[in-house]
């Protein structure tokens, strides 16, 4: 009432100088009252003050609460200065720091006043521009700024994405039951209680908040090797003297024929494998087998502990670790000196000797939940004392062509598991932005769920996302590309070439994009900007090799499916002759026929090409038991048709590759690099005994190194 009389006493108007100071505190009054402009009572007042110039311009808002500033319990620059608030925004923007926080506490107290510590650390580091270093390490700073920042930018841009409803998100609506589901429901009566051939049963899954002090193991199921290498001859030779081939008498005195000694002795020691897994500092180990195929179906339990005891996916996908596979050949080496006391003395040292290795990243058990399946075993180029076996005819029936294939390589058929089942991640499906028509995008979001729908364990892709957050079909990846002009030799012959060209792509260093982006979701780069960044997964790879087999008039294809060790992966199908193909595994350079029994690649899901995408509909998915001939459309179903033909769409890939010069100073840098580190890590392996390096020896051994 009294701020109503205030008003109108000001309103009054007097001649001269009174009406002007009237009319001043009416201005003054007004804007320290805060009076609503949008509001019906203050319309009279308002219009009055426009009309005397109080107010500059009329404000287009409608305030709800008046005196907000009067009831904030805090300023901007309180709750920017506490700890629990601060806390709270990193982990919602998933600081690698934070993001693994269950709980904060509610009072401000009760944080530690180092606990951004090292969070600032990390900034301040990025902040500061790099020490410029000649080579390779300083590219490698270089590439790994830049994927950290790309990495935000796709996080924050997935945000978005997520935000991005539609009304099935929102609203649940149950299918109408119509004849066909009714039918179904009938059917299911009639089927017998205890059918001949029942279904594998998916096991329990145990959440993350369940798991809390539960020991969670690595199940191993070793069950079989092929083609160890054995000792050779003259090895053989020099261990004949453990068992006293040369010396092997009969009960009545008489001795053996030494020959035929040492053919059984050679029958029964050419190799005596055992298996050595370990992971996280534990370590387990099989029984001791015999021959060069050796059987030990044996299982082994390995340990298992995330960082902080943190079982949720994100925790479990950061963990670098790897699942690693030593085969070692033990050998028993007689020690005694005097020839007079092998009657009454037995002294022996029992020696293991390095076959060969399997690393497997635990990243991969955990995504594929179980892995079975024949492991590749990566030897040295060079066995000293072991060379493999002469072959002879195979009984296993695996078939002559399979064993031919894997002549010279080593491989462990083994089964992995964890138990108990962990929970995957969540598949991201946000809605991302995109260059193409709406429509066509549903239609080949009609066409992906069709398949899925009829195979719902095989993952195809149709589109992906590229360096700049974008969803790019597949297709447009595939574009021919030349490769190095260092390449193409003209008088080699022409399998040559495409094995240096396979070669070339497999140098390039491969890493996973859950290691690069966190498993925030698979990015796949340009093939320049693959040669500029020199790192990417098996896709990168593929993609470049299957564009250099193009440009060679190489019939090719993308081919995506699930391999071993590898899991869901991309290898390159090559027609080599009428019903011959190959796969080609473009990371490590190898390339296997699609009839070989030791072929990575267990299932093969959609092949592509620049102009369209191929879902296998065949019963089957192994790669030796489908057909090739595209045209069957029983057999594959095309996203593109006579009925529904390819659109004009422009590749993402550059019309030439730009390839510079080697530099020769970095390349010798890099060997004296790696040499160091090796002799520092013999040395570190032997203390007790000085270490006298041959130069001699140096160059010879890096002379029988494969390049």
């Amino acid at each position: 009432m009294l701020s109503g009389t205030f008003a109108i006493q000001c309103c009054s108007r007097s001649p001269g100088q009174a009406g002007v100071q009237n009319r001043e505190k009416l201005f003054r009054w007004a804007a320290e009252s805060r009076l609503d402009p949008n509001h019906p009572n203050n319309a009279g007042m308002m219009y009055m003050m426009k009309q005397a110039g109080g107010i500059a311009q009329a404000q287009d808002y409608y305030r709800l609460e008046q005196l907000q500033e009067e009831f904030n319990f805090a300023t901007d620059e309180q709750i920017s200065a506490s700890r629990r608030f601060r806390l709270l925004r990193l982990r919602d923007s998933e600081v690698p720091e934070f993001r693994s926080l269950r709980m904060i506490p509610a009072n401000e107290q009760e944080i530690q006043k180092d606990v951004f510590a090292a969070y600032e650390k990390r900034k301040h580091a990025a902040s500061v521009e790099t020490v410029s270093h000649p080579g390779i390490d300083a590219h490698r700073a270089a590439v790994t700024k830049y994927l950290k920042q790309l990495r935000e930018q796709i996080i924050q841009k997935l945000r978005v994405a997520q935000h991005r409803r539609t009304l099935q998100d929102m609203v649940y609506e149950e299918q109408v039951p119509d004849i066909g589901t009714l039918g179904t429901d009938l059917l299911r009566l009639t089927e017998p209680r205890h059918p001949l051939r029942p279904t594998r049963k998916e096991r329990k899954k145990v959440t993350a908040q369940n798991l809390a002090g539960t020991q969670v193991k690595i199940l191993v199921n070793i069950v079989r090797g092929f083609d160890l290498p054995v000792r050779a001859a003259e090895d053989v030779q020099n261990l004949s003297s453990v068992y006293g081939a040369s010396q092997t008498v009969s009960r009545t005195g008489l001795k053996l024929h030494e020959s035929v000694a040492m053919t059984t002795l050679a029958s029964c020691s050419l190799v005596r494998p055992y298996v050595e897994v370990s992971f996280q500092g534990s370590m387990q180990r099989t029984s001791v087998a015999e021959g060069p195929n050796p059987t030990w179906n044996e299982e082994l339990e390995i340990s298992f502990k995330p960082p902080n005891s943190d079982f949720s996916p994100t925790s479990l996908q950061s963990i670098k670790d790897k699942l690693y596979f030593h085969i070692f050949d033990e050998v028993v080496m007689d020690v005694l000196q005097d020839d007079r006391q092998r009657g009454s003395v037995v002294q022996q040292r029992i020696e293991r000797r390095w076959l060969g290795k399997i690393a497997l990243p635990f990243n991969t058990i955990y995504l594929n939940s179980k892995i079975e399946g024949s492991f590749h075993v990566l030897s040295p180029p060079v066995l000293l004392g072991y060379a493999y076996e002469d072959r002879g005819p195979r009984g296993d029936g695996l078939g002559a062509q399979g064993w031919e294939a894997s002549s010279g390589n080593t491989y462990l058929t083994m089964f992995i598991t964890i138990e108990p089942y962990l929970i995957l991640p969540e598949k991201i499906e946000g809605k991302f932005e995109s260059s193409e028509a709406p429509s066509l995008l549903s239609g080949v979001e009609a066409w992906r769920s069709s398949f899925t729908n009829l195979f719902p364990q095989r993952n195809i892709k149709t589109s992906v996302l590229d360096m700049s957050g974008k969803t790019v079909f597949i297709m447009l990846y595939i574009h021919p590309l030349k490769p190095p002009d260092v390449l193409l030799n003209e008088t080699a012959s022409t399998l040559s070439i495409y094995e240096q060209v396979a070669h070339y792509v497999s140098l390039i260093p491969s890493i996973d994009d859950s290691v690069i982006y966190n498993s925030v979701c698979d990015i796949w780069s340009t093939c320049n900007q693959f040669l500029q960044l020199l790192c990417g997964d098996e896709e990168e790879h593929a993609v470049l090799l299957c564009n250099y087999f193009l440009h060679l008039n190489k019939r090719a294809w993308l081919c995506i499916g699930f391999a071993v060790p590898e899991g869901q992966t991309t290898y390159v199908l090559t027609e080599e002759s009428r019903d011959v193909y190959w796969l080609w595994c473009a990371s490590g350079g190898e390339h296997y026929s699609v009839r070989d029994s030791f072929c990575p690649m267990q299932a093969v899901w959609c092949l592509v090409n620049e102009d369209n995408i191929w879902a296998n509909i065949q019963q089957h998915q192994h790669p030796a038991n489908i057909s090739y001939n595209l045209s069957k459309a029983r057999d594959w179903k095309a996203l593109f048709s006579k009925s529904s033909p390819r659109p004009a769409l422009t590749t993402v890939q550059p019309s030439s590759l730009t390839y510079l010069p080697t530099n020769e100073q970095h390349m010798h840098d890099l060997e004296e690099r790696i040499e160091r580190t090796l002799r520092e890590k013999i040395m570190e392996w032997r203390p007790r005994h000085i270490t006298r390096w041959n130069r001699y020896c140096t160059q010879a051994f890096r002379q029988l190194l494969p390049r």
